[in-house]
């Protein structure tokens, strides 16, 4: 087992591989603990070996970083040898290691009474006068040294409200944990995979958020998120929402509820869809309807071009792994390629200082998004393949980059492979980095959608801005 994560722990990503004999794992972890889960059954365990490398290269691509997995046993083995060491002496100025043959040695107060007389003049009205005040005194002083408690008192007194906040804390847990009554409110996450004989595994995960305040947002599979309002009468639960178009859509679900888990089960035939696992931190329900686009994030001038310009900005041709596309970029730019064995996925990450090209062919995407079908449409139609294809990717934009806002779409020309469609868009650089910005581009093959991210700093983004173009127009087969 592998482990990467990016970002700081607010928001922090984590990728897990796993492979079992010649089938990889990769699992990936959302900021707010949402699982996806994807098998691959490869020809050998060599191979499986052998495409986890290649995931783990560009996963640190990326920008993640490995981490040590399976190490808290040898911390704890390792723990009673620390122990064990010699510990150097305490400082002799240590309140507890003061011998008490110390303070043997001092006598009573009274014994100092003759001192202070000899420091005054010969016995007079004024001496006799004050002789008893200092009686007073020394009775005081003999009082307080023969009545130590009053320390140990307080000091007694701060560790039982140490005590009483601790039993207090302690108690409040096990109510939480263990006596508190279940509620439905919160966000549930979890996954079902199903297997059929002779078809492959279909894996569908399940996002669900109710509030308080009777409102609802869920997400099944790869479908867009559902926001309203819902009800409960027994054990059914009824859920009124709307796309993100507006329209209606209406969803019931029979449920169990346990203390930390949430059984979805089918209300016509009892199949149970998936058992969701309570998440600690519910995410804000997003208002029904179209989500709102960031009208400032255009560039009108990306539709104008020199070929001639891209030609000399980006010269040098590289190609993907396996030849899914081909393109060109600046000298200079340290270029890096890698697929799957089974040719259903490859990328091209260029890079030079804090500039990145990332461009990824998949064949699931242009499934989803029927490229056969492209020349059906108008140009710039918003129901093109490429289209809805450029607006699948943005949720997977998003989960890469933190932060992320994107524009309209708008079409973009000048490739090799059509008519494609082109956004504008920033992000959150991280705990230390700035802000980023770019261009996000999607082109479609007969068989691959491709997705370009082309960013850097946003305060670099005019200078790189015909750089992040050229190489995107040099696109081709």
């Amino acid at each position: 087992m592998r482990r990467f994560s990016l970002g700081s722990s607010a928001d922090r990503k984590v990728v897990i591989l796993e492979i079992a004999g010649s089938t990889m794992s990769v699992i990936q972890v959302a900021r707010d603990g949402t699982r996806k889960r994807r098998d691959q059954t490869l020809a050998s365990e060599s191979a499986a070996k052998g495409a986890s490398d290649q995931v783990a290269r560009e996963l640190i691509a990326r920008g993640y970083v490995e981490g040590a997995v399976g190490k808290t046993a040898k911390a704890k083995s390792a723990a009673p040898v620390a122990k064990a060491r010699p510990t150097a002496p305490p400082p002799e100025s240590a309140p507890d290691e003061i011998p008490a043959s110390l303070f043997e040695d001092l006598g009573p107060v009274e014994e100092a009474a003759p001192l202070a007389r000899l420091a005054h003049p010969p016995a007079d009205s004024r001496a006799d006068a004050s002789a008893p005040k200092k009686k007073k005194k020394k009775k005081g002083r003999k009082k307080r040294a023969e009545n130590p408690d009053g320390l140990d008192k307080r000091v007694l007194a701060g560790i039982g409200a140490v005590v009483l906040a601790a039993i207090a804390g302690v108690g409040f847990i096990v109510y939480d944990s263990f006596l508190k009554p279940p509620s439905i409110l919160g966000a549930w996450g979890g996954s079902m995979v199903e297997h059929e004989i002779s078809r492959s595994l279909t894996h569908t995960a399940y996002r669900l958020v109710l509030d308080e305040k009777k409102r609802a947002s869920i997400t099944v599979g790869e479908e867009d998120p559902l926001s309203g309002t819902y009800t409960i009468k027994g054990n059914r639960l009824s859920l009124a929402l709307k796309d993100e178009e507006g329209y209606e859509v209406s969803r019931e679900y029979d449920f169990k509820l346990g203390r930390e888990t949430l059984d979805l089960i089918d209300p016509e035939d009892g199949k149970l869809l998936v058992q969701m696992i309570h998440m600690r931190n519910a995410p804000p329900i997003a208002a029904a309807g179209k989500a709102a686009e960031n009208k400032n994030l255009v560039d009108a001038g990306a539709a104008e071009f020199d070929p001639d310009a891209d030609n000399a900005l980006a010269a040098v041709e590289f190609s993907a792994k396996d030849g899914a596309f081909k393109l060109r970029h600046p000298q200079g730019w340290t270029a890096e390629t890698g697929g799957r064995p089974d040719n259903t996925y490859s990328f091209v990450i260029l890079t030079k200082g804090s500039a990145k090209i990332q461009a990824y062919a998949d064949i699931q995407g242009s499934l989803m998004s029927g490229s056969d079908s492209a020349g059906e449409f108008e140009e710039g139609s918003e129901f093109a393949p490429v289209h809805k294809a450029h607006e699948l990717y943005k949720r997977v934009a998003a989960e890469e980059l933190s932060g992320y806002v994107e524009g309209r779409p708008d079409v973009f020309k000048g490739s090799g492979l059509g008519e494609g469609r082109l956004s504008v868009f920033t992000a959150s650089g991280g705990l230390f980095g700035g802000n980023l910005k770019g261009y996000h581009v999607t082109l479609l093959t007969r068989d691959r959608r491709v997705s370009i991210l082309a960013y850097g700093p946003e305060a670099e983004f005019e200078t790189l801005r015909p750089t992040y173009l050229a190489v995107c127009r040099s696109f081709g087969r």
